[in-house]
């Protein structure tokens, strides 16, 4: 067990347990759970325990079934309100507001830094975590078991109409770029100040090629601000 889980009220196998009556499943590797729930400033001497890496994998997990979904539900849309559908669904607006209902956030383990601050980062904390248990699924579980929960807590959410809510700088710059047959991706180009309260800077890349760039206290955020960067200067 993480030292970091020492003393905790309640446990963390209490917390495990809770979990999995959330999601509908019994791990077998519940280290998976336990890493799920590890908001970065509980383990700041440990970076690797906490949840990031997890949630890396399930972001791109998330991303893919929702796509997935979006394309054999509405077999008449075309690529772009398809990807406004994805977009309008993967965020961390819903994804917090869906893993808050389902009372993931007071799951999540977190440092002393981070509860000093009123639990600053929470609502992103929370978006991070679903993605993070998607993951843990898929691993444990294979991705039936990760697309069965994907769907059940994000199911209602994707349909024709939330097209019209994809209203994000990273929405509106695909759009654009797709219009023109270009590609768009980003990437992390620093990463700064402690665990608990982060800064980071991403660039956006349009066929390769830096475009701009903007900083956010989570990647998400630092994305959208680059986006938001690149859109301005077409608009001169």
């Amino acid at each position: 067990m993480h030292k970091a889980f020492e003393n905790l009220s309640p446990s963390i196998e209490e917390r495990i347990a809770k979990v999995q009556d959330i999601l509908g499943y019994e791990f077998t590797d519940k280290t998976l759970v336990s890493r799920a729930l590890t908001h970065p400033s509980a383990v700041e001497a440990d970076p690797s325990y906490s949840y990031e890496r997890l949630e890396f994998l399930g972001d791109a997990i998330v991303d893919l079934i929702v796509a997935e979904e979006a394309y054999q539900r509405f077999r008449d849309a075309d690529e772009g309100t398809l990807t406004k559908i994805r977009i309008s669904v993967v965020n961390g607006a819903v994804l917090s507001v869906v893993a808050t209902g389902l009372g993931l956030d007071k799951l999540i383990v977190f440092g002393q830094s981070e509860k000093a601050s009123a639990h600053r980062g929470i609502r992103s904390a929370t978006g991070d975590v679903f993605e993070a248990l998607t993951a843990a699924l898929y691993l444990d579980g294979g991705i039936k078991v990760a697309r069965n929960w994907v769907i059940e807590c994000l199911g209602l959410y994707i349909t024709e109409e939330s097209a019209q809510a994809a209203a994000s700088p990273k929405s509106k710059l695909q759009e654009k770029m797709q219009a023109l047959g270009k590609s768009v991706t980003y990437q992390v180009v620093s990463e700064t100040g402690p665990a608990h309260a982060p800064s980071f800077v991403c660039e956006v890349l349009i066929d390769g090629e830096a475009a701009g760039r903007g900083n956010g206290e989570t990647k998400k955020q630092a994305e959208a601000a680059a986006a938001s960067v690149v859109l301005s200067q077409g608009d001169d």
